[in-house]
């Protein structure tokens, strides 16, 4: 790769990190297995190894990211022994029988990614997460279906009031609106203005809106919070990929969503950047703290250098930790 190709290199850096998050789980499910003595095969993480080794073999070899990525490797292998051991205090009652690895399983927001069944047939749900930027996208949060898994979910928009709204932003078709990733964004910031009842904004500045709508804001906390575990309610672990610390909730965790007031919510800024008419990120903050983004993205990988770069890939929705 050129060594000042910013798109190689974040498809390399993508690559490299989605390998990174299934060794992350393969090895948590080996160090569960050997640390109880189960009765069953190691898995096998010979397929994570080649996709980093992969990744990093298509770096220069002077690239500094080289060595970023071999370090990420071995703070991960640390923060997966932290969490076999805070996981031991979970099982102070029932001993692990057996552990599954379901990524596979995904659908109907599940986030399961590690399945461990106790000897009395109970079992415990893990949602392993890899981190170094404060935020973790919740189940199902990567999406291009703007309608079933945004609006109708986190804002229980009708499907004839969404279909109204893009007639009246107009965009007579998905189509239309897929053309250009800052369509949906136009289309995010309007759902956010009209269920969140939010005033005193500019278009291209957010820092100065306010809601006037509680109980929408509540029901939109309540979903992240749903949805951060999961429909399989599954506990979720991050593993900050720079440190190996290890974490069990994230800001919205924290926070009494019955006790939220008006003057409590807050949003991102999301002021546009390089002349463009609208920001491709917003967020709701809480007490000043940012607790959830939504971010809509255009094609990346092969269409990034195509004519359909600026095509909507998804909206993807993280948590603050």
């Amino acid at each position: 790769m050129s060594t000042n190709s910013k798109t190689e290199f974040e498809k390399i850096e993508g690559r490299f990190h989605d390998g990174l998050g299934t060794y992350a789980e393969i090895v948590l499910a080996n160090e569960i297995v050997k640390k109880y003595r189960i009765n069953q095969q190691l898995f096998d993480y010979g397929n994570c190894i080649e996709k980093m080794d992969d990744a990093i073999n298509r770096l220069p070899l002077n690239h500094r990211a080289r060595s970023v990525f071999n370090d990420e490797i071995q703070t991960i292998k640390k923060g997966v022994v932290e969490c076999a051991n805070i996981l031991e205090s979970k099982f102070s009652i029932n001993t692990p029988a057996k552990v599954l690895h379901t990524p596979n399983d995904f659908s109907n927001g599940k986030a399961a990614d590690l399945q461990i069944i106790f000897s009395d047939n109970s079992n415990l749900l893990l949602s392993i997460k890899t981190d170094k930027s404060g935020k973790v996208a919740i189940a199902d949060g990567q999406t291009p279906q703007i309608f079933d898994k945004w609006a109708n979910r986190f804002f229980q928009m009708s499907r004839l009031e969404y279909d109204h709204l893009l007639s009246d932003l107009g965009y007579y078709s998905e189509d239309q609106l897929r053309k250009n990733y800052l369509n949906v964004a136009n289309v995010v910031a309007n759902i956010m203005i009209c269920r969140l009842g939010i005033i005193d904004y500019e278009m291209n500045d957010f820092s100065l809106a306010r809601s006037t709508n509680i109980d929408a804001v509540r029901y939109l906390l309540n979903q992240l919070l749903y949805y951060k575990s999961g429909s399989d309610n599954c506990q979720v672990i991050v593993i900050d990929r720079s440190t190996a610390s290890v974490k069990w909730e994230t800001r919205l965790d924290s926070i009494d969503i019955s006790r939220v007031g008006l003057s409590d919510v807050s949003f991102v800024p999301s002021r546009p950047r390089h002349g463009r008419p609208i920001s491709s990120e917003f967020g709701v903050k809480i007490s000043g703290q940012t607790i959830v983004s939504f971010q809509i993205k255009h094609k990346r990988g092969k269409a990034r250098d195509s004519g359909r770069r600026d095509e909507f890939s998804d909206i993807t929705t993280r948590l603050r930790i």
